[in-house]
C-alpha cells in the first residue's frame, strides 16, 4: 500500500523525498548564498525601475524612431511626426476656440 493520494484537482500528493541530514554550517551556507543571490536580484530590479533609467530608455526609444544607426535623421519619420504634432495642436486650438 502506498501513501500517495489524489487531490480533487487530479494532482498526486506525495510525501517529500528524503533528504540527507545537513549540518547547521551547511544550512547557514545555503542561507548566505540565497541572501547574496536575492540581494543581486533586488539591486537589478531597483536599477531597472530607477526613474532616471526609465526616462533614459524612453528618450533612447524615441530617438531611435527618428534617427537611423548612422545618427542621421529619417526624413519620413520626421515628416510623420511633424504632421502628427500639427494635427494635435490644430485640434487643441480648434477645441479652445469653440
Amino acid at each position: 500500500m502506498t501513501s500517495n493520494t489524489t487531490t480533487p484537482g487530479g494532482l498526486e500528493a506525495r510525501p517529500p523525498a528524503a533528504r540527507p541530514e545537513r549540518t547547521p554550517a551547511e544550512i547557514e551556507s545555503d542561507i548566505e548564498r540565497t541572501r547574496v543571490r536575492l540581494a543581486g536580484t533586488v539591486d537589478a530590479i531597483a536599477e531597472k525601475v530607477k526613474p532616471a533609467n526609465v526616462a533614459r530608455r524612453g528618450v533612447e526609444a524615441a530617438k531611435a524612431q527618428v534617427v537611423d544607426e548612422r545618427g542621421e535623421l529619417r526624413p519620413d519619420r520626421v515628416a510623420a511626426l511633424a504632421v502628427a504634432v500639427t494635427a494635435v495642436l490644430g485640434l487643441f486650438v480648434w477645441r479652445r476656440s469653440r
